[in-house]
């Protein structure tokens, strides 16, 4: 039992660590990002993230020299057919997870919306659901980063015709996603929920930040 118990504390005192450094960069980038905290719900919230790939036509790309291959994790490139050749391999296309599953089988709400975003360091998410008269669940997260997260913290931005709240959370894990899910929320009129501040620090010491995707639906 004793040589377990240094372990634990080295652990707990490194996953305060990545929480302290990943707390400053998201401060940083929090407080460059609130000059625009004023701008009307959802106009041109996400203009910054550009054309994105989707998907790949098979036909072009053999057409031009190119093969579509889908690596073990699902994800998809256009190479030269021939490796000898100067073209250059396409960006990776991700695969379209299927939404969060909250562990039950139930479909979803009718009255819902989910959004996310991709960069390079994996997918962040929000979803809301309508759960009774004026209540809101939101559930919230990323995934797919390219190294499994050692610290995590998230906070999710809910707005009404009252007003704006924060849901958050932040904890040590071990893995290249994480979750949470907020219940009984009171929302007036519609809600605007947007990932406000969020981030990870993976155990090579990458800091990812969330980006802001948001969903809406009226109440």
């Amino acid at each position: 039992m004793t040589k377990n118990r240094k372990p634990r504390r080295i652990s707990a005192r490194l996953a305060v660590l990545a929480g302290a450094s990943l707390a400053v960069v998201l401060g940083v980038l929090g407080g460059a990002s609130a000059a625009g905290a004023a701008e009307a719900p959802g106009a041109q919230g996400e203009t910054r993230l550009g054309m994105h790939a989707v998907d790949f036509d098979a036909a072009v790309a053999k057409a031009h020299g190119y093969r579509i291959v889908t690596y073990a994790n699902g994800d998809r490139q256009s190479v030269p057919i021939d490796p000898r050749s100067n073209l250059p391999k396409s960006v990776i296309v991700h695969p379209q997870p299927a939404a969060p599953s909250g562990g039950s089988a139930r479909p979803a709400a009718a009255n819902t919306d989910y959004a996310e975003v991709w960069g390079n360091c994996g997918r962040s998410w929000i979803r809301v659901s309508q759960t009774g008269t004026n209540q809101v669940a939101v559930a919230s997260g990323f995934s797919n980063t390219p190294a499994k997260a050692f610290f995590w913290s998230w906070d999710v931005s809910l707005s009404d015709r009252n007003g704006t709240s924060h849901q958050t959370y932040s904890g040590a894990i071990f893995d290249d996603k994480a979750a949470r899910i907020w219940t009984g929320l009171n929302q007036f009129g519609y809600t605007f929920d947007r990932v406000h501040n969020g981030g990870a620090t993976l155990i090579d010491g990458t800091i990812c930040h969330s980006g802001h995707p948001s969903v809406s639906i009226y109440l």
